[in-house]
């Protein structure tokens, strides 16, 4: 929060949300709410935590939301770090299955349906604002991987940019459809459209 007026406000947002989840008859269990602020200065304020019904909301540096991990600034480093460790099991099966001579083509297809995913599962949303250490330890993954392998594995990076230019196109797509109907409805009213 950087001043009084919009801590004020975050806490009515919150009282009105508490008290509208009462007047729909719904119960927020506070003891699995978390409370996290995003603060990407150096000298952080430190705030009280919120109370909702009396209780008060515990205070999280890391939250895992639909499968990653958001930390206090951003950074992503939690994330990072629990995608290497998960990837560094998998890589164990790449591992004994190599030691027994199974083909590299099918090596190379594990390695695609079981440790590709969790390098470039919500990748879209984080991998843009990875730092350069963070970058480096998922793409040292890629690169373990196509040597136990023994083929090139897919870039990782080039994967991820795939990704975003197929939702960019996908959201011009729709957005472009949305246009056309509209424009399309309005001429079949007989209105014009300027």
């Amino acid at each position: 929060m950087y001043d009084f007026a919009s801590y004020q406000s975050y806490l009515s947002s919150v009282v009105r949300f508490s008290s509208w989840c009462s007047n729909n008859f719904l119960h927020l269990n506070v003891s699995k709410t978390k409370e996290m602020c995003i603060d990407f200065r150096r000298n952080r304020t430190v705030i009280s935590p919120i109370v909702i019904n009396g209780e008060p909301v515990e205070q999280v540096d890391s939250f895992k939301y639909l499968g990653v991990i958001l930390d206090e600034t951003l950074s992503f480093t939690e994330h990072v770090t629990a995608v290497q460790k998960k990837s560094q099991q998998r890589l164990h099966v790449l591992r004994k299955l190599r030691a027994f001579y199974v083909d590299p083509l099918l090596l190379l297809r594990l390695y695609r349906s079981i440790i590709e995913p969790l390098l470039t599962y919500c990748s879209i949303c984080y991998y843009p604002a990875l730092s350069a250490k963070n970058r480096n330890r998922l793409l040292k993954i890629s690169h373990v991987s196509a040597k136990i392998i023994g083929l090139p594995t897919p870039k990782l990076s080039e994967i991820i940019d795939h990704a975003i230019l197929k939702k960019l196109v996908l959201s011009l797509l729709s957005l472009i459809t949305r246009s056309l109907r509209s424009s399309m409805y309005f001429r079949l009213k007989g209105d014009t459209v300027v």
